[in-house]
């Protein structure tokens, strides 16, 4: 696969850990040493409690599309459309939602309660960016609508 187009992120002493675990394929989130708390994108404090003794946790397992988009403009050249983007979260990790490309399944099946995994693929400037890969819920094909609130 080639490397998507865009910007390359900006890496910091916050979110090194973060870029450096993707390269590997795993998917790090912060936890607050302090009130347990977990958040994302790296900030390197907590958005709780405003603690620095923040740690850094692998998020595992499947999670559930909290909301997404189709897009169907093409904002840079090469980029290919139609695509879906997913806003994710875990149950085991409250108030944790990460942002990715989803992949395995026609852009227009995206909903939102379906079932996904993490996987990353390559972004700009050779960095591995998240995206996450439909899962097939026994009954509802691939996705389904799970209880996403609908």
């Amino acid at each position: 696969m080639t490397a998507t187009v865009g910007i390359p992120p900006a890496v910091t002493e916050e979110t090194a850990a973060f870029w450096e675990a993707a390269a590997e394929g795993r998917l790090l989130v912060e936890r607050c040493a302090g009130c347990g708390a977990e958040s994302f994108p790296p900030y390197g404090m907590c958005r709780a409690c405003r603690s620095r003794a923040v740690e850094h946790v692998e998020i595992t397992g499947r999670g559930h599309v909290y909301s997404f988009t189709v897009n169907y403009q093409r904002w840079m050249p090469g980029l290919e459309v139609p695509y879906a983007l997913v806003l994710v979260e875990w149950a085991d990790h409250p108030g944790v939602r990460v942002f990715g490309r989803l992949r395995g399944c026609p852009p227009e099946d995206a909903a939102v309660g379906m079932t996904v995994e993490v996987g990353f693929e390559p972004g700009p400037g050779g960095y591995a960016v998240p995206s996450f890969v439909a899962v097939a819920d026994v009954g509802d094909g691939i996705g389904g609508t799970g209880d996403g609130g609908e």
